[in-house]
């Protein structure tokens, strides 16, 4: 059978190259490594693990295995098959050149898999070779290639099962993961966190694909609540027990938002809004993109000027020296009898912006109160308008709408004209209000300790949590 001459001529490759790579440590190379934090869990202090870089010392000894006399047969086995690509896609970097040699791609992948996590001595072992050879025939001559991308969304929670997205893509809980990936982040269980499985299909652009899927339902998570980001590495599983990591990112993790099971329609509605109508060229698109790098920020006051940058663009295209930011945003996001309250809780927040960059000494920052509370405010009010303009709630020339808003007489019902805009109020509610009404509270800002406070010039008094509004006014472009 093909197998069995497959299987015995990688055996005889695998026990000549323990020896050659015994033999070259011996004369004096090195396996690199490389040391890990294993995070502990709850008060436990954090570990530092050695790993050895194997795979890349066995590509720095290729050469020398390359030209061993069993090589050559082993290579002439791999020859032709038809899952190479799908094995080099679970357990190594594909080639980028089609033309490339995959059957000598494939060996070296095979090697470094036979002998992972050796560094001095390469013994050749089943417990090693049947494995790394089940993985290989698996993916290369059965193509058993179901491959899953994973990632870990922190800071959001469910109750349900499993909430299936569409796409190939769901959530689940991490305890219904049989095989955890060898990732300290995956092993902390003091915050929310949810599995989120790509199934990246068949094609060879699959697995670029669902990253991006993956990237994608972080930005609109992200949309939906603030604290959720995707863990800093995804990973691909294939067969057996073989992880394979890719980057991805990170960000601040602090949420506590919870998904119940009659949640899942709305939320896939609202990921696949994100996903088919999110702005990505000007103001628009770069309010977003400053609002995600914001949220990436693990110090809720150093993502403040990412945010305050983000509205300025939406909503302050004179400069920040005209000093309407404020009273805009109050205009698009508070009810007429709140606004003046909004407003002097964004001068602060514009103020605190300034006690930051001066280098003042802010006490620690906390979501709910004092600087934390103003920055988290900030954050929630861009989230806001990035939603209802991707919901098509917020249209047009957004600093004009606010300008609509703020001069139109509360005595003029029904519509009225300002400039090129038709200005409406109508009685519908916020797109999916039903959706956010559970992880969503108003932030609940309070006048802190915080030095921001009593800077001068900034305003004073109590804070009291806003609602959020009922009616809406919409615009549209007259002609």
């Amino acid at each position: 059978m093909r197998s069995g001459q497959l299987h015995q001529s990688l055996h005889a490759f695998a026990i000549e190259a323990a020896q050659a790579l015994t033999a070259a440590t011996a004369s004096g190379a090195e396996v690199g490594f490389d040391i890990v934090e294993e995070r502990a869990r709850l008060h436990r202090p954090a570990l530092y693990c050695y790993r050895p870089l194997t795979s890349q010392f066995v590509a720095r000894q290729w050469p020398a295995l390359r030209s061993l006399p069993s090589a050559a047969t082993a290579l002439a086995e791999l020859a032709g098959m038809p899952g190479l690509n799908s094995y080099l896609a679970a357990h190594a970097t594909p080639p980028d050149d089609d033309s490339c040699d995959h059957s000598e791609a494939a060996l070296q992948c095979f090697t470094a898999r036979v002998f992972d996590g050796a560094d001095k001595t390469f013994v050749l072992v089943p417990e090693r070779f049947e494995p790394a050879y089940r993985e290989l025939f698996e993916n290369a001559v059965e193509q058993c290639n179901d491959i899953a991308l994973l990632g870990l969304l922190r800071g959001v929670s469910t109750t349900a099962r499993e909430i299936v997205l569409g796409n190939g893509m769901l959530l689940a809980s991490l305890e219904r993961l049989g095989s955890v990936p060898p990732d300290p982040a995956w092993s902390r269980d003091d915050r929310p966190s949810l599995v989120v499985a790509v199934d990246p299909g068949d094609d060879p652009d699959g697995v670029e694909r669902a990253l991006a899927q993956m990237l994608e339902l972080q930005t609109a998570m992200r949309l939906y609540a603030g604290g959720i980001s995707l863990a800093p590495l995804a990973w691909i599983h294939s067969g057996g027990s073989h992880w394979r990591a890719l980057q991805l990112g990170g960000g601040r993790t602090d949420g506590q938002v919870l998904l119940v099971a009659e949640q899942q329609e709305q939320l896939c509605n609202f990921i696949a809004t994100v996903a088919r109508r999110r702005p990505t060229a000007g103001a628009l698109g770069w309010a977003l993109r400053r609002f995600e790098l914001g949220c990436e920020r693990e110090n809720r006051l150093d993502a403040l000027t990412d945010h305050l940058l983000a509205l300025r663009a939406l909503l302050e295209p004179e400069g920040a020296g005209s000093g309407r930011l404020a009273g805009r945003l109050a205009a698009l996001c508070a009810e007429t009898g709140e606004r003046n309250d909004m407003t002097r809780r964004m001068l602060r927040a514009v103020a605190l912006e300034q006690a930051v960059m001066a280098g003042e000494e802010i006490a620690p920052s906390t979501p709910d109160a004092g600087a934390g509370a103003v920055a988290s405010e900030v954050e929630e009010r861009l989230r806001q308008i990035l939603r209802d303009v991707i919901a098509g709630e917020l249209r047009g020339d957004l600093a004009a709408l606010a300008d609509a808003r703020i001069y139109v007489p509360e005595d003029d019902a029904g519509i009225g004209h300002v400039g090129d805009f038709q200005v409406t109020r109508t009685g519908t509610g916020r797109f999916a209000s039903e959706l956010f009404a559970t992880p969503h509270s108003s932030p609940r800002p309070g006048a802190g300790d915080d030095s921001v406070f009593t800077h001068p010039g900034s305003p004073h008094g109590s804070w009291e949590a806003v609602e959020p509004p009922t009616d809406e006014l919409r615009t549209t472009a007259r002609g």
